[in-house]
């Protein structure tokens, strides 16, 4: 990702201070409201520093997060037939820190954004499906 060591500081700040809020909040929708924070720096950044790369993140964890909202959206509709489940959401912080890590040091991004999109493809109905035969890893 080719923006400037200032903004890639302050994304990871940014992570770091989200990672901390998901581990100390108990509601999902806790959770899921500080995960915001992480596509939304990057969305504030791209008028001042516009990056391919930085928008392909932000699409990938936007996304996540919209998946994993109308999961839970689902569930309080009473549509629990899938559900939000406790490991979906540590593997997303645990997803995030490594995320953090990758962009610290100025590594590609590939392989933990595949990771976001199996995360999210693991909330919906047939993603869950694959998950509980165990096709689906997260």
């Amino acid at each position: 990702m080719a923006i400037r060591d200032e903004f890639r500081k302050l994304i990871v700040k940014e992570i770091n201070y989200v990672i901390n809020k998901i581990n100390k909040e108990g509601s999902i929708e806790s959770k899921l409201y500080y995960f915001t924070g992480v596509h939304g720096i990057m969305q504030r950044l791209f008028n001042i520093d516009f990056d391919e790369e930085l928008l392909i993140a932000h699409f990938v964890l936007n996304a996540t997060y919209s998946t994993l909202n109308q999961r839970l959206i689902s569930i309080k509709n009473r549509e629990a037939a899938v559900p939000l489940e406790e490991e979906q959401l540590r593997k997303l912080t645990i997803y995030l820190k490594q995320f953090a890590k990758k962009l610290e040091q100025k590594e590609d991004l590939n392989e933990v954004l595949h990771k976001f999109i199996l995360l999210a493809y693991s909330t919906t109905g047939n993603g869950y499906y694959l998950l509980t035969k165990g096709l689906l890893k997260i």
